[in-house]
């Protein structure tokens, strides 16, 4: 008597791979349902340490651990989930399309149900266009290469990763004049005043020009990789000299393809995603489609253990659906209101907002500088 076929597992999809999906996955590894299985779409092939990149972008001989391949997330249990590198294409109320033929999928994904976690875009180096490991150490390199070549670097925007960047060149070049513009008279506004006092007086310290209060006029196309001479101006009509630009300002939601199936769930002002608390996608005509990470619209921080925790509370949710639960007892996602976060500024120095004691507070460097490895 020959066996019967199992019956084969349906999908849930994730577009997107990085924090808030992570958490998801890892969560989903330890005891996956019988039901379903996890499949993961991301364009790139390796998961991006981009926390370390400010400083993999002056500093080498660690890139290479920067980039932690996706392939074996899964263990190779294809009926645990699959990681598909491919590019979601067009989202459909069940399946999506790719931008290429997959094993096993063609360029068509069925899914049950979504996490849609495809994050923002910055500027490179924060965030890099590469889609593979060896696309990615090479635009490392060609930063490094530039900054080395430097004399004069412009740092524009100072938000954490503008911060890093800017204290990275003075700590491993002094002999740079390294200006850091900013739009605001204070640095990381979300956080507290001592945050900003501890960061302002550890660049100064390190010798960076700190120009605050100014907004630069952007040109079309922004600042060309290349050292040579450039002239930055701002709304006020200040100039300021140097021989490198480089843009660490500008967040843009990766919410194009989500807004294409439903318009109403992204903010059409900010073009964040809207959500309930669920999680889920603020549009009841898709309560299977669920969102997390820094492409949502909340009150969250937009780090990497935010994002994380959001993706935890949309596992939860979509296992009880899985297990035959109602859309009417899915639990709210309870974010902890608090702005965490740690700047590495240099090998040496560092600021952090922490409520590891306890109360919320900003440390420097006699706190928050010890035992940060060189790899980040």
């Amino acid at each position: 008597m020959v066996a019967a076929n199992p019956t084969p597992k349906r999908n849930v999809v994730s577009i997107g791979a990085s924090s808030a999906a992570m958490g998801f996955t890892l969560s989903w590894k330890e005891n996956p349902p019988s039901t379903h299985r996890l499949i993961l779409i991301e364009v790139k092939t390796h998961y991006n340490w981009v926390y370390a990149f400010p400083r993999a972008s002056v500093k080498s001989g660690f890139e290479r651990e920067l980039f932690i391949p996706y392939a074996g997330l899964f263990g190779y249990k294809d009926d645990v989930g699959k990681v598909v590198t491919a590019r979601v294409t067009a989202i459909h109320k069940n399946y999506v399309e790719l931008d290429r033929e997959v094993p096993e999928f063609g360029t068509r994904i069925e899914f049950d149900y979504l996490l849609y976690g495809a994050g923002t875009t910055i500027p490179q180096p924060g965030r890099l266009l590469s889609e593979t490991k060896a696309e990615g150490i090479s635009i490392l390199k060609q930063y490094q290469k530039v900054i080395r070549e430097s004399k004069q670097p412009i740092i524009i925007g100072g938000g954490a990763v503008g911060l890093e960047l800017a204290a990275e060149i003075k700590e491993e070049y002094p002999d740079k004049q390294v200006t850091l513009i900013h739009s605001r008279s204070r640095y990381m506004a979300r956080y507290k005043q001592s945050l900003d006092s501890f960061t302002y007086g550890i660049l100064k310290k390190l010798g960076v020009r700190q120009v605050m209060g100014q907004r630069v006029n952007l040109p079309e196309g922004g600042f060309p990789l290349e050292v040579k001479p450039v002239e930055v101006t701002t709304k006020t009509g200040k100039k300021i000299q140097g021989d490198l630009a480089i843009l660490c300002i500008g967040m843009t939601p990766n919410s194009e393809l989500l807004g294409k199936l439903s318009s109403k769930s992204v903010n059409k002002q900010t073009k964040f995603v809207k959500v309930k608390d669920t999680m889920q996608i603020d549009d009841d005509e898709y309560p299977h489609i669920f969102a997390a990470g820094d492409v949502i619209e909340h009150t969250d921080v937009k780090t990497g253990h935010f994002a994380w925790m959001q993706g935890l509370t949309a596992l939860a949710n979509i296992l009880k659906l899985i297990n035959g639960g109602s859309y009417d007892d899915l639990e709210p996602y309870v974010s902890k209101d608090v702005a965490l976060i740690k700047i590495a500024l240099g090998e040496k120095e560092a600021v952090m907002q922490t409520n590891a004691w306890g109360p919320l507070v900003a440390v420097g460097t006699w706190i928050a500088g010890r035992s940060i490895p060189r790899n980040l």
